[in-house]
């Protein structure tokens, strides 16, 4: 075999594997460009319950840093319901509560930073048909502590809300990422064929004699 001819299938077989590297790179990173976002929470978005709940429990799709997550919780007449710092085991997230002042809705925002960096935040909103016995209590005794245990939820209280719909990869990024693999198919079909048109130089073309 020629030496020519055994550099062209080189080229040739180098560009071929780099486009290969390059789609299985982009596919096997895909998944990556959707960011962290909630799955769902106890008690989840709209739900009723008899009672405030002692804490909400907040799933995401990837684990947050509880140290700089801040939950904001208040009541139907204002009240800050949040009862000590949030904390995490795994891709939960628990936010300990007050027991509501009034009946009405609680409404509860979030802001959390997952592992990549990227930060999440938004907002749920449940119901509580009754305010707690101990919640109008001026000087609450250390034996009066039911208002804290876990109020009987109803099945929808318990359910998780329903996984949002995946975050859009951004328009700027389907470009950069479509673009950078026309560039490079291009340059793996130009190194293909640069070995030919190289010999055809130096031999004086098809027409030299």
């Amino acid at each position: 075999m020629r030496p020519d001819t055994r550099r062209r299938i080189r080229w040739r077989a180098g560009a071929a594997l780099t486009v290969v590297a390059v789609v299985t790179a982009l596919t096997t990173a895909s998944p990556a460009w959707a960011h962290n976002a909630l799955r769902g929470s106890t008690p989840a978005e709209g739900a009723s319950l008899p009672t405030g709940p002692a804490a909400i429990t907040m799933t995401f799709r990837e684990s947050p840093n509880a140290a700089m997550a801040q939950v904001a919780v208040v009541d139907a007449a204002g009240a800050d319901l949040v009862a000590g710092a949030p904390t995490g085991t795994g891709t939960t997230l628990t936010q300990p509560l007050r027991a509501a002042t009034v009946a009405g809705a609680v409404s509860v925002t979030y802001r959390v930073v997952s592992t990549d960096g990227h930060p999440v935040q938004g907002k749920i909103t449940f119901t509580v048909a009754a305010a707690s016995p101990a919640a109008g209590s001026p000087s609450p005794v250390p034996a009066q502590t039911s208002a804290n245990a876990p109020a009987p939820t109803t099945a929808a209280a318990t359910s998780q809300a329903a996984a949002p719909a995946e975050e859009p990869v951004q328009p700027w990024g389907v470009a950069f990422v479509v673009g950078l693999l026309v560039g490079l198919i291009a340059i793996a079909a130009a190194l293909a064929f640069w070995p030919r048109r190289r010999r055809s130089d130096q031999t004086g073309g098809p027409d030299a004699t």
